[in-house]
């Protein structure tokens, strides 16, 4: 009877336990998305770490922390963090993005769109995605198949002001000026950077 007693009670504690770890894991990764969140990337990093060494497969986690590092220009670790998301779920959304942006700064398009490509067999609608593909593809010459994922970007978010500028950057490439003219206008109410582009040839 007292064995019995024990092992309940030693049960209690083991489930106290857990929940106490639980709980303090909770705590240090809600700090971080806070430091995150607050621009404090290096402190961000530090709390990401301390539960990333509790939970290496937390795929959150390990992004965000990815992300840290690419706002303070540890490129390098912030590239091997999102590889991690991806080894963990090859279709990650957030991952592939990330990886698709990082060699679209590299220059590197056929790269970047290869892992644009991947968001858009996960979730047909991301319009960034879209967008960035189109950049890739307007980098490389291939105007008209550029032109066509600026309007899908535009279709899936009407807000997207970024795919209206650049859009309107390819129709000048391709003489539609007043088309041109049109789409950096509303990029501009959408709140993308488009006064460059009205002063030089929207006068």
């Amino acid at each position: 009877m007292r064995s019995k007693k024990m092992n309940k009670k030693s049960y209690l504690l083991l489930v106290l336990s857990l929940i106490a770890v639980l709980s303090c894991n909770s705590e240090v990764t809600d700090q971080a998305d806070a430091l995150f969140r607050d621009g404090q990337y290096e402190q961000a990093i530090e709390a990401y770490n301390e539960y990333i060494t509790t939970k290496p497969k937390d795929i959150k986690s390990i992004y965000n922390r990815g992300r840290a590092y690419e706002e303070i220009g540890q490129l390098s670790k912030a590239k091997e963090d999102f590889e991690r998301v991806l080894d963990l779920d090859e279709e990650n959304v957030n991952g592939n993005m990330s990886m698709g942006k990082y060699w679209y700064n590299r220059q590197d398009f056929n790269k970047a769109v290869y892992y644009f490509d991947k968001v858009l067999e996960v979730d047909g609608r991301v319009s960034s995605a879209y967008l960035f593909k189109a950049r890739s593809l307007h980098q490389q010459g291939e105007f008209d198949e550029a032109m066509k994922f600026y309007d899908q970007a535009i279709n899936f978010d009407g807000k997207n002001g970024d795919a209206f500028l650049y859009r309107g950057a390819l129709k000048i490439n391709l003489n539609q000026k007043r088309s041109a003219c049109n789409d950096f206008i509303r990029a501009k109410a959408l709140g993308a950077d488009a006064n460059d582009a009205l002063q030089k040839y929207c006068q």
